[in-house]
């Protein structure tokens, strides 16, 4: 595989890693430092659509290999690299659903005038609503989460497909390469 894919699959793994810890540490009690939930917006798109793009611009168009080979590429991938980056989308996809389960009503938690406002989205309550500073920062925890885990899940896939997509183009190449190798039988090249 091609340095270039390896680095490519480094810089979606980590970038994935980072931001699903931050928004595993957002279930942790007390306040995090984290940036406010729009730059936290910001930063995964500079971050994810980039390397997503350029992934499924390199394995589609530019790899022009068969689906069915992506499965035996992946098996052909080191074990620990294969645990990793199922943990991370395991670890994604979990966050997501205890993202789901525990977001409420509101969102968009802001700090009006000094005062503490969140969006309402109950069915016959919509608007902004004034509420206190524990709800508030209740609210911002759980945009901040969910400003982290889709992305960072979309960045576990890219680093696999990535990966994978390094593996079929070895293999392909590697296949044209054969026909000038040593016999099977252990001889030697005339």
């Amino acid at each position: 595989m091609r340095t270039s894919f390896k680095v490519h699959a480094v810089l979606a793994g980590g970038a994935s890693a980072l931001m699903l810890l931050a928004a595993g540490l957002t279930l942790l009690p007390g306040v995090l430092p984290l940036p406010s939930p729009r730059f936290l917006a910001v930063l995964a798109g500079v971050t994810l659509f980039p390397l997503l793009g350029w992934a499924l611009f390199r394995g589609l168009f530019l790899g022009g290999f068969d689906r069915d080979l992506q499965w035996a590429a992946f098996r052909c991938l080191p074990g620990r690299v294969r645990l990793a980056l199922v943990a991370l989308i395991g670890a994604g996809l979990v966050l997501c659903v205890v993202d789901a389960a525990a977001s409420g009503d509101r969102q968009n938690a802001e700090v009006r005038d000094g005062r503490y406002v969140v969006f309402e989205t109950a069915y016959g309550r919509r608007g902004t609503v004034e509420v206190d500073r524990r709800e508030y920062e209740a609210v911002r925890e759980g945009d901040q989460r969910g400003m982290t885990t889709i992305p960072g899940t979309a960045l576990a896939g890219t680093a696999l497909f990535v990966l994978v997509a390094g593996e079929v183009r070895r293999a392909d190449g590697g296949a044209v390469s054969t026909t000038s190798a040593a016999p099977a039988s252990g001889g030697t090249r005339n």
